[in-house]
């Protein structure tokens, strides 16, 4: 986060909202620099179940999800367009098939920060992930609700080279 206030208290919120980093004007640019080798140099590091992996397409109950292009196609064909939030979504459930995980853990993984008690958001990009998918929201077979703890991909999935 780069900003005019400096003051302790605001250091303090930049970071508890996700900030990697907080770094008050006036600032030389060689700490800035400094400052992002540090972060890149974390990123770098993370453990492997966290790292991004290398796949170029996945495949999952007739979808395919291109991670280059960021296009999803279906079994016949037809690109269906995913907003940045919904593509985010889908790779994380990607990751993890057929692993319940809860709202706070998607959270983490696709925003850095944990939602608040009455933070609907993942919930409401879960919806709206199922209608591109098809997946009947009454009945899901694709993603399904596990009542108290979370969402699951319920479908097995295949990387591509």
């Amino acid at each position: 986060m780069l900003t005019a206030r400096g003051e302790e208290t605001d250091r303090i919120v930049g970071l508890e909202m996700g900030a990697d980093d907080y770094l008050a004007k006036p600032f030389s640019p060689r700490e800035l620099l400094a400052r992002i080798k540090g972060v890149l140099r974390r990123t770098r590091s993370l453990p492997r179940n966290l790292r991004a992996d290398e796949t170029r397409a996945l495949r999952f109950a007739g979808w395919r999800l291109d991670t280059v292009a960021r296009h999803l196609t279906s079994a016949e064909g037809v690109v269906t367009p995913l907003s940045g939030g919904e593509y985010e979504l889908l790779r994380i459930f990607l990751s993890h098939p057929n692993h319940v995980l809860t709202r706070d853990q998607i959270m983490v993984l696709a925003k850095g920060r944990e939602s608040g008690p009455f933070d609907r958001t993942i919930d409401l990009q879960v919806s709206r992930l199922r209608q591109r998918l098809g997946d009947d929201s009454s009945d899901p077979q694709i993603i399904k609700t596990v009542r108290g703890q979370g969402y699951v991909l319920a479908v097995p999935v295949e990387a591509e080279g």
